[in-house]
């Protein structure tokens, strides 16, 4: 059997599939996964063999000499682990070409010694204890291997041992040598998609007939990488197991004895421990009709955390035996492997979990939550769902709402139409990658009943509650306790916490996303925004805060809100009209009328506050301050229906004054 590569990366959720998994085809067989080097064929990739592939040492100055010490370190440390002291196979431990030891290979001298020197290569598998984190701390560390790997010269890639020799030329340590090779073969080795699919006969997974081909299938790149890891002097196993791939299906239903495995990947000795690779994922995937470079690094030196949520060692099915391949304190057993969520490459790019529902699988009574949470420093700046209907192959927009709670935690509340089976895909936005959507994580909901007044969400793209920049748009920490909002009347008010006195622009939009006019009236003071929303009809509605953004010029999104409501007991009665921004320079609380129309003939109260308003003009009569109070109490005669009745005012007894409020007559 074989596997391809893992989850994608894409411009957009894709739709109607799974996206960058594995298909298991009947022509790929156990065979496969043996190293199949013709000279040398291994039936066990975890035994000795007597005869050998060649490994390439560098015999030359202090790069030989730095090889050696490495050397000697790394025995000291076989010994520390094993508890016992590691003995060469031979009193020689050298074994020579038939071309002479000083012969020359470009500048270098070359020699070759047996595969049994391996350094690292008899050390019992035990848990890691490094990160990866920590082993490639600095982003650049590898950037010279790469480049010289990308100049690779199509003259060296003829054999096995002239490409190794070229790889590992500019390398120091045992890690730069696997990387020069795990670079080369997944920037030159495409996936087989046609062989795989069974379009045309599959190309060999012998590691020459692979080198040569440029194309295999997984076992053919844990070969190839397997046997120029030896000649480049890396410790190296090949790993055989099951994968959550393109043809893994999620089941309850878990039955050991039908495990078969589906793929091989590597396992290296490096930096003192053995560390889990697979170039395969990370070359690229298939969609089932074609093969996508990726040319990444998420599965090198992958922590074995993350490496066990996809990957199930499964070697002679020995449990016992596979199980240390986990590299685990506590490895896992198969039926909680098949159950438990697949981490992608979004959660461990970015370090994004799921707080609760760790599970692949769902059972869901009317609704539920589901947390994510991020563990690595930095803000999850937004997200992206999909929710798609198994039995209708239909994509629903109106079944889940996302909030956020802070600048770390992602809460999504999940409502299916109907009972059924669901698809329900998480993405993140990757900060610097333009138009970058990595995928979190893949669950199956299984509903087994619907809310009894199932009332769906509006169909609106948004993460409701604040966004990470909150404060840097002159909000107050305490926003963040506000996403979702409700009312039994049709009205409501909401209180915004601010670091200064400001005022910002509010859309309203319904589950239509069609805007409602005149339906949210706000006021300011010092350290808050009072919003007064009225709501036309019963239903969801989405109210978009904009805040003004380094000038009063530009405004940036500052908190999307969702409104729910179950209930309006009145007419909708849309606010007066508010001009400009005077209102909020003169902290003018209006308290009545706050209906934009008013009675025509009628003598009406205004009744509003400001500590700054001196003179108050409705249409043409003017009032002015008479004491030190900040109320204003004015009785107005309206004219007859169909007039426009302003309101203005000033910080002056004289001169211009500034619109504050509008009102109709009717």
């Amino acid at each position: 059997m074989g596997c391809s590569s893992s989850t994608q990366t894409s411009t957009q959720p894709a739709k109607g599939r799974d996206k960058g998994d594995v298909i298991v085809t009947s022509d790929v067989t156990d065979h496969d996964f043996a190293s199949t080097d013709k000279k040398h064929q291994k039936t066990d990739v975890n035994r000795r063999q007597t005869s050998a592939v060649p490994v390439i040492s560098v015999n030359g100055g202090s790069q030989h000499q730095a090889q050696q010490q490495q050397q000697q370190q790394t025995k000291q440390q076989i010994q520390q682990q094993n508890g016992t002291t590691v003995q060469k196979s031979r009193s020689n431990g050298d074994v020579t070409s038939s071309k002479s030891p000083s012969g020359k290979h470009g500048e270098d001298n070359i020699a070759i010694e047996n595969v049994e020197d391996l350094i690292g290569d008899d050390v019992k598998p035990k848990p890691t204890r490094k990160k990866k984190s920590s082993i490639m701390s600095d982003p650049k560390m590898f950037d010279a291997i790469d480049s010289h790997v990308a100049r690779t010269p199509e003259s060296v890639c003829t054999s096995i041992p002239t490409l190794a020799e070229y790889l590992i030329k500019p390398a120091h340590t045992p890690l730069q040598r696997a990387r020069a090779v795990y670079k080369w073969i997944t920037t030159n080795i495409a996936y087989d998609i046609d062989g795989y699919m069974g379009r045309s006969q599959k190309k060999s997974c012998d590691s020459g007939d692979v080198l040569r081909n440029r194309s295999s299938v997984c076992a053919g790149y844990s070969n190839l990488f397997e046997n120029l890891c030896r000649c480049a002097h890396v410790p190296v196993k090949v790993i055989n197991g099951y994968a959550k791939g393109y043809s893994h299906k999620n089941t309850e239903d878990f039955d050991l004895s039908k495990m078969e495995t589906n793929h091989a990947w590597n396992a290296i000795f490096v930096e003192g421990e053995w560390r889990l690779v697979d170039s395969t994922w990370d070359a690229g995937y298939i969609d089932g009709k074609s093969f996508h470079w990726k040319k990444q690094d998420l599965y090198f030196l992958m922590d074995p955390e993350f490496f066990v949520t996809s990957h199930l060692p499964y070697i002679e099915k020995d449990l016992a035996k596979s199980e240390v391949w986990q590299l685990l304190d506590k490895p896992i057993d198969p039926k909680t492997f098949f159950k438990s969520l697949e981490l992608e490459e979004g959660s461990v790019k970015f370090g994004v979990f799921p707080r609760t529902h760790k599970d692949t699988i769902m059972h869901v009574k009317g609704e539920t939550c589901i947390e994510i949470q991020k563990f690595t420093p930095g803000e999850i700046l937004d997200t992206l769902i999909s929710f798609e209907s198994e039995d209708e192959n239909k994509e629903y927009k109106e079944c889940v709402a996302t909030e956020r709670c802070g600048s770390d935690i992602i809460k999504f509340h999940v409502r299916p139409p109907k009972p059924g089976t669901y698809k329900f895909s998480l993405f993140i936005s990757a900060p610097n990658e333009n138009k970058s959507w990595p995928q979190l994580f893949k669950y199956i909901v299984k509903c087994d009943s619907i809310l009894e007044n199932l009332v769906l969400f509006p169909r609106h793209r948004q993460t409701y509650g604040p966004q990470p920049e909150y404060k840097e748009l002159g909000f107050g920490e305490a926003i963040k306790k506000y996403s979702f909002f409700s009312t039994e009347t049709g009205e409501l008010d909401i209180v915004l916490p601010t670091l200064q006195q400001m005022k910002v622009m509010c859309t309203l939009e319904d589950g239509n996303a069609n805007k409602v006019q005149n339906a949210v009236f706000q006021q300011s003071t010092a350290n808050s925004i009072s919003l007064s929303v009225r709501l036309p009809q019963k239903g969801n509605y989405r109210l978009i805060i904009f805040a003004p953004k380094g000038n009063d010029k530009e405004y940036a999104v500052a908190a999307n809100f969702l409104l729910q409501c179950t209930k309006v007991v009145q007419e909708f009665r849309p606010f007066p009209v508010v001009f400009g921004g005077k209102a909020t320079d003169y902290q003018v609380i209006l308290h009545e009328p706050k209906a934009k129309e008013i009675p025509a003939n009628s003598s009406i109260v205004f009744r509003f506050s400001s500590p700054n308003l001196k003179s108050v003009q409705i249409e043409t009569k003017v009032f002015k301050k008479e004491n030190d109070s900040d109320e204003w109490e004015i009785v107005f005669d309206t004219p007859g229906p169909g007039a426009q009745v302003n309101v203005f005012g000033s910080n002056e007894e004289t001169g211009t004054r500034n619109g504050l409020f509008g009102y109709i007559t009717k």
